[in-house]
């Protein structure tokens, strides 16, 4: 039992010391960290299925072919703000 302790405390150690002396680990560990909260975010996201079906939507009206065969820029300035496009 007190061995496993000491193994604990000095991996702990040793790890600690590693962080203050290593700038890499740093920025690794930043980057980590950056990864890890924007994955926690999209998790706890409420309106990711909104903004899903919101993008199915406008990919959906530029797929649409206007009547000359090209949509207008004022077509897709509407498609993309929400407006209708009739």
């Amino acid at each position: 039992m007190r061995l496993a302790v000491v193994f604990a405390a000095v991996g702990i150690a040793a790890t600690l010391f590693a962080y203050a002396i290593s700038p890499g680990l740093r920025h690794a560990v930043s980057h980590a960290e950056h990864s890890v909260s924007h994955a926690v975010s999209r998790v706890f996201d409420r309106d990711a299925a909104a903004r899903k079906h919101a993008h199915e939507v406008l990919v959906h009206r530029r797929a649409l072919p206007h009547r000359s065969g090209t949509p207008t820029k004022h077509a897709v300035t509407r498609a993309r703000s929400g407006a209708s496009t009739r």
